[in-house]
């Protein structure tokens, strides 16, 4: 299934103008060899297609067979920073390239210029730790004339609002305080820490993506940052847990956004290269109108 959502991209890049794939955690289930290896080569029909793609670490891809007890992952051992470089294959998918630790994949940033437009976009671990979140602020501080995106596992909860453990606690299931790195030192970080830490701060901030949550999988709200600017906060998820079930374990959906010629919306489709079905109710097919044109540069 996962591959199959990879060659469909590849087949449909071209016609569909494809400008890059967003990934959002929980690579494997258990945080297995066999997993990952199944990931890798899933993802290298992207690498070798010259597709640029960005990668997230669910609670599924850490901790022993993938408990969340800690952080330790076999992530790093099968992606490195060669999947946002790829100098051998003689292009660049990305304009820059940065990560919160020299080997490790799970925090990294791309920047990708599209159009004379510049877009930024940062992938986060789930629950990110209290440095991690200090090191984005700093990299989104740095470009103020990106467009800029947040990819992380675990962020927004299937009732349209961030998690935020400090109001409801186990009142939202899952939240990532609630596993074993919620109880590390070096802190760990819900949907509405991230905004009021990170996101809310910024005027480039537009979107916001995670997977994660069972019930609906589906989520999707509109919060106005410090400055104003409108931020797009989307849950996308498909697992065996989620309801209504689909089949073979969730279906093997994916969102497709596709943005209007004048840069001012969004059309957010959801479709299933394995089962060849859409899904149209209207929390997986939906309309975005934006507070700005994304194929209009930022003002400096």
């Amino acid at each position: 299934m996962f591959q199959k959502q990879t060659e469909w991209i590849v087949a449909n890049r071209e016609r569909l103008n494809i400008k890059f794939a967003l990934q959002l955690g929980d690579l494997t289930n258990n945080n297995a060899d066999s997993e990952w290896g199944n990931a890798r080569r899933s993802i290298d029909i992207l690498r070798k297609a010259q597709v640029p793609y960005l990668l997230a670490s669910g609670n599924h891809d850490i901790g022993v067979w993938g408990n969340s007890q800690d952080r330790r992952s076999r992530f790093s051992d099968y992606f490195n920073a060669m999947d946002y470089q790829v100098p051998n294959l003689g292009y660049r998918p990305w304009d820059t390239v940065g990560f919160f630790r020299h080997g490790e994949m799970e925090n990294a940033f791309v920047t990708k210029e599209i159009g004379g437009v510049k877009f930024l976009m940062i992938s986060l671990e789930f629950g990110p730790r209290d440095a991690v979140v200090e090191w984005a602020n700093g990299v989104v501080a740095r470009h103020p004339q990106h467009f800029a995106l947040l990819v992380t596992h675990a962020y927004l909860y299937s009732d349209n609002t961030r998690y935020d453990w400090a109001k409801k606690g186990k009142e939202q299931k899952w939240s990532p305080h609630a596993y074993g790195i919620g109880k590390l030192p070096e802190g760990t970080n819900d949907g509405e820490e991230l905004w009021r830490k990170l996101v809310s701060r910024y005027p480039n901030f537009i979107f916001t993506f995670n997977g994660h949550v069972g019930n609906s999988g589906a989520a999707y709200l509109e919060s106005k940052g410090a400055s104003g600017n409108t931020v797009h906060q989307m849950l996308a998820n498909y697992q065996a847990e989620v309801e209504p079930h689909y089949p073979d374990g969730g279906g093997g959906f994916l969102r497709i956004l596709s943005i209007s010629g004048d840069g001012k919306s969004v059309d957010v489709k959801t479709y299933s290269p394995h089962l060849d079905r859409w899904l149209t109710t209207a929390d997986q097919s939906y309309h975005i109108s934006l507070d700005r044109s994304l194929t209009a540069p930022l003002p400096p």
